[in-house]
């Protein structure tokens, strides 16, 4: 643009001194309208001149703003997959690719967002069915009992020992769920404080050994003997490790070899010789009401401890993944603080 400038400001002036030139110096008397042509003349070519410069905005200035605004209306319309891109050797580089920037983290969030809402459909639907069950058969024998068809009374012991079981098994359900839940809340803070975590699986493992020992299932315990110390939450790390072990008693048959093995890191792996779990299951494990059994009505388990487990793994920074590939053993499961 300097540079028409520059020329236009030369042709202008030499013109306009030829014209003053030869009417003071040579005394020609010029009409009027060679000075309104000139002045003409010298608009043309500031516009011819600036052309270029013209197009250089369209291009450079014009255009990417009005792309910018169009991606703009679009975003606030919902499409978080919009992107923009265009020529551009200026500031106007440094947008697109903040826009775009913003883009895909809307795009992600909007994701996450949607992932967040259909996992939580899903809870819920999966909580009424396992909840119908337990309060049909609660309602159906508590009707007979009320109504007074059963009159023996052996079989009024059975219906009142139905009645009590389906009820614990509700008030379980319902209270893993809202430790679930807790564990979803922003407000939900770990307590964590250095502890020895080898020390919290011992203990763990002290509260179900009797019930190992009822199904005859055969421990192999690699703990280290000198403490792993770790900044955890002791009370829901140790949830973990009691879901991950009740796990096993709940989805296995007697007479099986279960390891449980703590490497120095913290590393916990427990895992057994029982059935394998099918494939189709094993993406979803750690979704609430998800079980490894064929049947979601035969299962003993609630379907929450694994996905318990995983909320409080990922709440400490962690992991919980399943291992299909363990020496002697068919799967495990692998806690990583």
């Amino acid at each position: 643009m300097a540079g028409g400038l520059l020329i236009w400001f030369l042709i202008a002036t030499g013109l306009s001194e030829i014209l003053y030139y030869l009417e003071d110096v040579k005394n020609v008397d010029l009409p009027f309208k060679w000075y309104v042509l000139l002045n003409i003349f010298q608009a043309l070519l500031l516009i011819l001149m600036n052309i270029p410069f013209l197009r250089f905005l369209m291009k450079h200035v014009d255009k990417p703003v009005q792309k910018i605004v169009e991606a703009l209306n679009r975003l606030a319309d919902g499409k978080y997959d919009e992107k923009i891109d265009f020529e551009s050797r200026n500031e106007f580089d440094d947008i697109k690719d903040a826009f775009n920037s913003m883009s895909e983290k809307l795009e992600t969030a909007e994701k996450i967002k949607q992932n967040a809402e259909n996992e939580r459909v899903l809870l819920f639907a999966n909580m009424a069915h396992d909840l119908k069950t337990p309060i049909t058969s609660i309602i159906g024998f508590s009707k007979a009992l009320s109504d007074g068809i059963i009159t023996d009374d052996i079989k009024n012991a059975e219906y009142l020992t139905t009645i009590n079981s389906k009820a614990v098994k509700m008030n379980d359900l319902i209270d893993r769920l809202f430790e679930y839940v807790k564990l979803e809340s922003a407000d939900n803070i770990l307590h964590k404080e250095k502890c020895d975590v080898a020390e919290i699986l011992r203990n763990c493992l002290a509260d179900v050994y009797a019930e190992y020992e009822d199904k005859k299932i055969q421990l192999e315990i690699q703990i280290p003997e000198i403490p792993v110390i770790k900044n955890v939450d002791k009370i829901e790390l140790s949830r973990v490790y009691t879901n991950l072990l009740n796990n096993v008693l709940k989805h296995t048959t007697s007479d099986i070899n279960v390891l449980v093995k703590m490497e120095e890191d913290g590393k916990v792996l427990i895992a057994d010789s029982g059935e394998p779990l099918p494939a189709e299951v094993q993406d979803s494990l750690f979704i609430p009401f998800v079980s490894g059994d064929k049947s979601r009505q035969s299962k003993n388990g609630s379907g929450l401890g694994l996905a318990l487990a995983y909320k409080i793994m990922k709440k400490h920074s962690g992991d919980l993944r399943l291992i299909t590939q363990v020496e002697g053993y068919t799967k495990g499961f692998l806690a990583e603080i």
